[in-house]
């Protein structure tokens, strides 16, 4: 697969896992490091070229777990296709998509957790309230909403 495919499907597969904080984010898996949020961070040249570097190993091991998902999807929706369909097959075989989007999501946060390790701490109680004010995880009922919307604001 080429690299803008494999680019693509890492991006779509957080965004399905729920994993990417969207346009509004600030280092969102698979979409790399929001602009308006690293300036509001003022990261430094240093800490940008490192979270990108994350972000490039970050793609590298999604890679082999992005095809694999798509080839049990293919899998799963050929097992749907026969008839009579095959119960225990389609169950086994959503079993293993959903081991593989679990070892997807753990990357992801691991990757979030090491470009968050990058920061200073005051560049992190930042990115904190950054979160807090942009996503609405503040006011009475803070969940309610999908802070971690596609659509952002």
């Amino acid at each position: 697969m080429n690299k803008v495919v494999m680019s693509l499907a890492v991006m779509v597969v957080v965004a399905a896992t729920g994993l990417a904080l969207g346009d509004e984010g600030a280092m969102e898996p698979g979409f790399g490091l929001n602009p308006r949020i690293a300036s509001a961070l003022n990261l430094t040249d240093g800490q940008k070229a490192q979270i990108q570097a994350r972000q490039q190993a970050f793609l590298e091991a999604m890679s082999p777990l992005c095809d694999q998902l798509f080839s049990r999807r293919l899998e799963l929706k050929n097992l749907w296709a026969k008839a009579p369909p095959d119960q225990a097959a389609i169950i086994q075989k959503q079993l293993e998509i959903q081991a593989i989007r679990t070892q997807m999501q753990a990357k992801a946060t691991e990757h979030q957790l090491e470009c968050r390790r990058l920061l200073t701490p005051d560049q992190q109680e930042k990115l904190g309230a950054l979160m807090i004010d942009q996503f609405g995880w503040a006011g009475p009922n803070p969940g309610a909403g999908h802070a971690w919307s596609m659509h952002g604001k």
